[in-house]
């Protein structure tokens, strides 16, 4: 009778902690699947554009705009330390990245636009300190 209960409170116990694990795990992607659907107040602006952030451990801050099929975007950003970057828009769900880098603290470029579309700048800090970001958007065309 002894070990019929304790192998019942065993796997109760291997539940619950399932359970806390699920719960964890939602809890911390949570951010990140926040970016991977389009976000209904995010600010789209228009060109020229400059961002002064601080971004916090963990946290990460977007730059929004919107180009026509065959428009192109200049954009340039220089931070304290380095950073992950990324330039990406939504089809539906979905999330497209044509320009990743990662642990890079200065970087230009021209995107030229396929599409008609949303687009977004996006940097994320995976440092254990606080760093500054500057970033600048201006047409190319």
């Amino acid at each position: 009778m002894r070990a019929e209960n304790a192998s019942d409170h065993g796997a109760k116990i291997d539940a619950r902690i399932r359970k806390v694990g699920t719960a964890m795990r939602s809890s911390l992607l949570a951010p990140f699947l926040v970016t991977a659907v389009p976000l209904a107040g995010a600010q789209v602006l228009d060109p020229p554009a400059f961002m002064e952030a601080r971004l916090a451990p963990g946290a990460f801050d977007e730059m929004c705009f919107e180009l026509d099929a065959n428009q192109s975007m200049r954009y340039a950003f220089d931070a304290d330390a380095p950073l992950d970057f990324n330039l990406h828009w939504h089809r539906g769900e979905v999330v497209l990245f044509p320009i990743r880098s990662a642990a890079v603290a200065r970087l230009a470029g021209v995107f030229h636009s396929p599409q008609k579309q949303a687009y977004c700048l996006m940097w994320t800090n995976r440092a254990r300190t606080a760093l500054s970001l500057r970033a600048r958007i201006d047409r190319a065309d």
